[in-house]
């Protein structure tokens, strides 16, 4: 199931300088880092959300 979420994109703000970026679902599950393009910092989110809540907010965006 988690590969059926991986394009997803997530909103992130840089920590460093507030750049919004897109983050995808992927990059999250598998823990990479991301360079900000405003102030090229290199980020490693962190994401402790349970799968079950990822799909359950994603049922209630699709309206199901």
């Amino acid at each position: 199931m988690a590969n059926e979420l991986d394009e997803i994109r997530l909103p992130a703000d840089c920590p460093n300088c507030g750049e919004v970026m897109h983050v995808s679902y992927k990059t999250l599950r598998l823990g990479r880092t991301v360079e900000c393009q405003g102030c090229g910092v290199t980020i490693k989110f962190e994401d402790d959300t349970p799968l079950a809540e990822v799909q359950r907010l994603i049922d209630e965006a699709q309206g199901r």
